[in-house]
C-alpha cells in the first residue's frame, strides 16, 4: 500500500474531523453536486413529513408479493449455507477444511447479536432491494484481525474518492456498529458489496428493483383495485338516473343517501328510490377485467429480472415429482450460482486471503438429492476407489469407523503398466502341446511314503516341493 494511501487511512480513524477538513474537496462525489445529510434517507429536517425522499419510494414496491418473494428466496437461501475455510495445495490442488480457522468462528458468531444465518441474510437483502451492502469490519484485535462484522443501513453510506484514488466512506450513526454520525471510514474497513449496473459507476450499485418497478406497481395496483373491487361487495359502480331535472343540491344528497344505506356491507336490502330514480349498474366483462391473467405477467416479470423461476415463487403447474432435482439445479446454475460465486471472491478480498486460501459456501444441503439416488451414487464411489467408507459417513452425518480411512479397490485392478504381455499369456495351439518323441521320458519319482508325525509338524522341504511340482506338470501336458 502507498505511503501516502496509508497515513491517510490512520488520520480517518484517530482524527476523523481534521481528517475531513484536511481532504477539502472530494473528487467522487462532486461537493457542488447537492448536499448529502449525513442522517440517511431521513434528510433535512421535516423530509419524512414533506415526502421528499422520493428516491426511496421503490422500498414501497417490496410489498409485492413478487418482489419480497424473490428476494426473501434469495436471501434464505444463501444465508442458510456454511461458510468453510480451505487450504489449497499449490502443486496438487487439493483442498484441506480448516474447521479451527479464525475466519470460521467468526463467520459463525459475526456478532453479540446476530447468528450466521442473520448476518448473510441481511447482506444479501441489502444488495438485492438498494444494490449496496455495506458491512463494517474495522472493529480488530490486537494482531489485526476482524472481531465483528455488522451490516449497515446503505442509505446511511456514501463512497467517498479522494483526489490520489483512496476510497472512503461517509457513514451515517449505526451505534450497535459503535459508529457515531458522519464517521469517515476506510475502505479496508468496510466489506462493500455491490451490483453494478451502469457503467462508468463502480463503486455504485442498483437493485433489480430497478428494472422491474413497472411490472411491480402494476401488480400492486391491480391488488389494491380487487381489494376496492370486493370491498364493495364485488359489484363495480352505476348510475342513478331520473326521469325528472334534479338540482345540484338533489343529486348530491340522493348520491350520499344511496352510499350510506346500500353500499359495502350494506348491500343487499331493499331500495327504495324517490323522485323517479332509477339505478343502472355499469358492468365489465371479463375480457376487459384479466385481473388473474395480468397480476401472473407481473409475477413473471419479476422474477425474469431476478432471475428466479417461477416454480420457486410457488408456480408448481409445470413441476412435477421425477423432475423436482433437475429444477433445483436449474435455479442453483441459473441464479444462485453468481450471488455464491461473487460473495466469495468479496470475502476472499475483504480479509485479504492468501493464494492458498479460500472461501467456499458448502452446497451440500442445497443439492441433497434422494436416499436411493444418493446411496446409488455413494457405492459407486466406493466401488471406484476415489472415496472411502469414512468420507461417505461424514457426508450422511455419521461417525467414523476403525480402517474406514483408506479408499478400497477389487484386487483385479492394477495398473496399465503393470498388465503382462499377451504374447506371453497365450497357451500352445492345435498340435503344439503334443510331447516330442525324441524328448527321453522323465525318471520316475521314487513312491511317496506317508508323513510321518514329525515330518507334518516340521516345515516342508522346498526342493521335494519343486519336484513335486514339476511332476503334476508333466502329468498335466
Amino acid at each position: 500500500m502507498p505511503a501516502p494511501a496509508l497515513l491517510a487511512r490512520v488520520a480517518a480513524r484517530m482524527f476523523p474531523a481534521a481528517f475531513q477538513k484536511s481532504v477539502g474537496n472530494w473528487l467522487w462525489p462532486s461537493s457542488g453536486g447537492g448536499q448529502w445529510w449525513g442522517n440517511g434517507d431521513r434528510g433535512p429536517p421535516g423530509s419524512w413529513q414533506m415526502n421528499r425522499n422520493h428516491m426511496h419510494q421503490h422500498l414501497e414496491l417490496v410489498a409485492f408479493s413478487a418482489v419480497y418473494a424473490c428476494v426473501n428466496t434469495i436471501a434464505s437461501d444463501v444465508s442458510k449455507l456454511p461458510i468453510q475455510i480451505y487450504k489449497v495445495d499449490q502443486k496438487t490442488g487439493a483442498r484441506t477444511l480448516q474447521r479451527g480457522d479464525y475466519y470460521a468462528a467468526l463467520f459463525r458468531e459475526p456478532n453479540q447479536f446476530q447468528t450466521h444465518a442473520d448476518l448473510l441474510y441481511a447482506f444479501v437483502q441489502s444488495y438485492l432491494l438498494q444494490g449496496n451492502t455495506y458491512c463494517y469490519a474495522g472493529k480488530r484485535n490486537g494482531r489485526g484481525e476482524t472481531v465483528e462484522l455488522h451490516v449497515l443501513n446503505p442509505y446511511r453510506v456514501k463512497p467517498l474518492i479522494a483526489t490520489d484514488g483512496t476510497v472512503f466512506y461517509e457513514c451515517g450513526e449505526d451505534f450497535l456498529a459503535g459508529i457515531r454520525p458522519n464517521t469517515i471510514v476506510p475502505e479496508r474497513d468496510m466489506i462493500h458489496h455491490r451490483l453494478p449496473l451502469l457503467p462508468g459507476f463502480p463503486l455504485i450499485g442498483v437493485t433489480p428493483i430497478f428494472a422491474a418497478a413497472a411490472s411491480s406497481a402494476v401488480g400492486i395496483k391491480i391488488l389494491q383495485d380487487s381489494q376496492q373491487f370486493f370491498a364493495n361487495s364485488a359489484r363495480p359502480s352505476g348510475l342513478l338516473q331520473s326521469t325528472i331535472n334534479l338540482g345540484d343540491e338533489q343529486k348530491r344528497k340522493a348520491k350520499e343517501e344511496w352510499d350510506i344505506a346500500y353500499r359495502g356491507r350494506e348491500y343487499g336490502k331493499v331500495a327504495i328510490l324517490p323522485n323517479g330514480l332509477d339505478w343502472k349498474p355499469i358492468t365489465i366483462t371479463a375480457q376487459d377485467a384479466q385481473l388473474i391473467e395480468q397480476l401472473r405477467w407481473s409475477v413473471e416479470d419479476v422474477a425474469r429480472v431476478f432471475r428466479v423461476p417461477t416454480f420457486m415463487l410457488g408456480d408448481v403447474t409445470k413441476v412435477t415429482y421425477r423432475n423436482s432435482e433437475q429444477l433445483a439445479r436449474a435455479y442453483l446454475t441459473g441464479c444462485l450460482a453468481w450471488h455464491i460465486e461473487a460473495l466469495e471472491e468479496r470475502l476472499e478480498r475483504a480479509f485479504q486471503f492468501p493464494i492458498d486460501y479460500e472461501i467456499k459456501f458448502d452446497l451440500t444441503q442445497l443439492l441433497r438429492t434422494e436416499i436411493d439416488v444418493r446411496f446409488a451414487a455413494y457405492q459407486q464411489s466406493l466401488n471406484a476407489g476415489w472415496q472411502s467408507i469414512n468420507e461417505v459417513r461424514a457426508q450422511e452425518g455419521l461417525e467414523p469407523v476403525v480402517g474406514g480411512e483408506v479408499p478400497r479397490v477389487q484386487m483385479q485392478y492394477v495398473p496399465i503398466d503393470a498388465v503382462p504381455d499377451p504374447a506371453s499369456t497365450v497357451g500352445p495351439g492345435p498340435g503344439e502341446g503334443d510331447p516330442d518323441p525324441n524328448t527321453p521320458a522323465p525318471e520316475p519319482l521314487p513312491p511317496e511314503q506317508p508323513p510321518s508325525p514329525a515330518t507334518t509338524e516340521s516345515a516342508p522341504d522346498p526342493a521335494r516341493l519343486r519336484a513335486l511340482v514339476r511332476h503334476r506338470l508333466r502329468r498335466a501336458a
